[in-house]
């Protein structure tokens, strides 16, 4: 017998088993662990100051909706992966807004509950379970060019103001909830108002369909989102000098694939971008921050462009690692280190070796204020002056914004500007950055071309007097009691019984797990009859595919001017142009164009002619 032949295919035989037996131990303890979290689900669930109570009927159908999330892994992670992009730009929204902190997870939930035998899948792209209702009601903008709720940011404020009226109207964040995601015909069937008190909700029949479903996938997403780590950390961008621009130059000036600048803008239907309060979003990963803020600096045009273009001057510094971790850079000649997600000033001040107090103290924070993920933070003191004189305050700017993009400390900032409190300043206004203003010199503005003349004042606001006015005028209309109905029998005769019937839960698309498709109790003899179902509503074809095409030249066309002088190609500047944009449609340098026309600054205006190079 040949005994070297045998060994190998021992090995052989056993190397397969090992692999196959090792299959089969993950499958089993996933399995396991899907089944370990169906059965602990409680038979009360905490959602912000509210108890949700459930009997064995609604925590049947939580637990079916559980496994039917927790199975389908590749949802799943892209639910997480979702979570973990939107969460650092709207915890602070959030927050600000005095919103219970569960609420979060609602942010890129879009079921919702018609009636109580239908429920509504929203269009894709939908943030905060917005209805078009909802949404309107709350001022945000949905027409034939662009659709707010499908716009992180602008759908998270109207959002909060939405929430916020709800919980003024009906002083539970429990009834604030199911307004939120079912219509007020299901709350008015249900009789919320007369039922509901306390901090104590009994949820005792499938009609409250969408409260099982929503607290079904906060209870897997809380579970699944602190481990969970996503091998690609990406922030959200906001590019405020987009409005008159296409997404094909916003691409170019960005240098990022135009299909990506689309998907991350649903709620725009056109190529071009309308006047208003939304801006372009970018989903970028976040070590690339620094890189996309200096093209989003270069490409501004003229109409926003401040004399402080350039500002902060970022450097990568690896060397100032201290072998901790983290990304460190030298801004405006000071070291700094950037957060990255999941990051606070521990954690910034351990990987620079710092204390916490330096920390803070360096960038002049208190231990209850947000870091922004791509953010260079500095872990030195900051200097007594900015390198330029002065800074025109852009919109929704603080002194302490101005503070860290100059390296300058806040202190001295309020002196120079003879200020005593730092706060938001009025668009336009000259700050002084290097000496104190003169008691003489009043403070001055540089007006900027209005970039939406219909803007509301009150839109989006968390001003509670204007809640308030609002909930009064609708207070009577909205507390109206119908005539008591004949409710549903309490559905206890299905679990005494172990019904031969159960309910089916069924993934309809890739992107929505249907668990209420089909509901029938049994026996049906001792049980009201109830049928709901889950009709889908369907994705209507997004405009933006109907409309002009990307094209796959990204550079807008050019006209070439006739005119040269003394040998020289003369371009004539038009509105919205930069230096930046000449430059690249020209195919020269930013700095030829400096030597060439003897500029010592970016700023250009209308009807200018810049020199372009020699003919």
């Amino acid at each position: 017998m040949n005994l070297r032949a045998f060994f190998n295919i021992s090995f052989k035989v056993m190397k397969r088993s090992l692999i196959l037996f090792m299959f089969f131990t993950f499958s089993v303890a996933s399995a396991q662990t899907n089944a370990t979290r169906e059965s602990k689900v409680p038979y009360e669930i905490k959602f912000a100051d509210v108890t949700f109570q459930l009997n064995d009927v609604t925590r049947y159908l939580m637990s079916q909706e559980v496994a039917a999330i927790s199975r389908n892994t590749e949802l799943k992670n892209e639910y997480l992966s979702k979570l973990s992009l939107v969460i650092p730009s709207i915890e602070s929204l959030v927050e600000n807004a005095n919103v219970p902190a569960d609420f979060k997870y609602l942010s890129i939930y879009n079921k919702f509950q018609k009636s109580l035998s239908a429920s509504v899948v929203l269009e894709q792209g939908v943030f905060w379970c917005l209805d078009i209702e909802k949404a309107k009601d709350v001022d945000l903008i949905i027409d034939d060019k662009i659709d707010e709720r499908k716009h992180l940011l602008m759908a998270s404020k109207g959002a909060m103001v939405c929430l916020k009226r709800n919980q003024v109207l009906y002083e539970n964040w429990g009834k604030t909830l199911f307004a939120h995601i079912a219509s007020r015909e299901v709350l008015k069937n249900l009789e919320t108002n007369r039922k509901w008190s306390g901090n104590y909700i009994v949820l005792d029949s499938p009609s409250y369909s969408s409260l099982i479903q929503f607290l079904a996938f906060k209870w897997v997403m809380e579970a699944e989102f602190n481990s969970y780590k996503n091998p690609v950390q990406s922030i959200v961008y906001e590019y405020k000098n987009a409005a008159g621009k296409s997404l094909n130059l916003i691409a170019a000036d960005l240098k990022i694939d135009p299909k990506e600048l689309l998907k991350s803008n649903l709620w725009l239907k056109t190529n071009r971008v309308p006047e208003g309060d939304a801006n372009i979003l970018v989903y970028i990963p976040s070590n690339k921050y620094s890189e996309i803020r200096m093209l989003d600096e270069m490409s501004r045009n003229v109409g926003n462009q401040n004399m402080d273009l350039g500002f902060p001057v970022l450097k990568p510094t690896p060397e100032l690692s201290k072998g901790l971790g983290g990304m460190f850079y030298t801004s405006n000649n000071l070291k700094g280190i950037q957060a990255e997600m999941c990051d606070d000033f521990v954690n910034l001040a351990y990987k620079a070796d710092i204390t916490n107090k330096q920390f803070l103290e360096y960038n002049e924070m208190t231990d209850k204020d947000f870091l922004q993920i791509g953010q260079v933070y500095y872990i030195e003191a900051k200097n007594d002056k900015a390198a330029i004189p002065h800074h025109i305050v852009k919109n929704d700017e603080t002194l302490w914004d101005i503070s860290q993009q100059y390296g300058v400390k806040l202190s001295k900032l309020l002196k120079y500007n003879r200020m005593e409190t730092v706060g938001r300043l009025q668009r336009g206004r000259v700050v002084w950055m290097q000496t104190t203003r003169p008691k003489n010199k009043p403070i001055e503005y540089i007006e900027f071309p209005i970039e939406n003349k219909d803007e509301k004042p009150e839109r989006l606001k968390f001003d509670d007097e204007l809640i308030s006015q609002y909930v009064e005028s609708k207070k009577e209309e909205e507390l109206e009691e119908k005539p008591a109905i004949v409710e549903p029998k309490k559905a206890e005769a299905l679990v005494e019984n172990k019904p031969k019937e159960v309910f089916k839960s069924e993934v309809l698309t890739k992107n929505e797990v249907v668990p209420f498709e089909e509901i029938t109790v049994v026996p049906k003899s001792k049980v009201q009859p109830f049928e709901p179902k889950l009709v889908v509503k369907e994705v209507p074809t997004s405009k933006v595919e109907s409309a002009k095409p990307f094209s796959e030249e990204l550079k807008e066309t050019i006209d070439i001017p006739k005119n040269y002088e003394k040998g020289y190609l003369v371009h004539e500047v038009k509105k919205g142009e930069t230096l930046y944009r000449i430059s690249v449609n020209y195919k020269v340098s930013v700095n030829q164009l400096y030597k060439l026309n003897n500029l010592n600054n970016n700023i250009i205006e209308v009807g200018d002619k810049i020199i372009v190079r020699k003919y």
